[in-house]
């Protein structure tokens, strides 16, 4: 997965950065993805991992339909609480030389912005900005 270079970005100009989905890929896109099973669960990485690193590494955790739906039951234990937490993700900002390949999903969206490498994600549409590391800021 060469993910060597992504540690390494600053030197390698490969992105530091991953976007992880869980689902199932849909068969017009599956020629895009390579099936990585040896560590045990179905993960299927974009092939722009190898061919275009300054690209975000995109890969999907193969879940099926049981296994999505008692995730969600599980989320929604958490309901009762939500009111302590920091709020939900509304938008994901990703700033980067080029454009990650990106396979049909749900939400929340993803914005790309050519520009040096930069995550931002979004927990509400206004607030404050804080810095955690180079390359990632967490806006709420």
């Amino acid at each position: 997965m060469r993910l060597d270079r992504r540690a390494d970005w600053t030197t390698t100009g490969a992105s530091p950065f991953g976007l992880a989905f869980r689902g199932q890929i849909e068969p017009a896109h599956s020629d895009e993805f390579l099936l990585c099973d040896a560590p045990g669960p179905r993960i299927w990485i974009h092939h722009d991992n190898e061919r275009f690193p300054e690209r975000p590494m995109v890969f999907v955790l193969q879940a099926g339909e049981e296994a999505m739906e008692q995730r969600r039951k599980r989320a929604g234990m958490f309901e009762a609480v939500a009111h302590r937490s920091p709020g939900e993700l509304r938008e994901v900002r990703l700033r980067g030389p080029s454009a990650p390949s990106l396979p049909p999903f749900a939400e929340p969206p993803i914005v790309y912005v050519q520009g040096p490498h930069l995550l931002e994600p979004l927990i509400r549409n206004e607030g404050s900005a804080r810095p955690v590391s180079d390359g990632l800021v967490i806006r709420w």
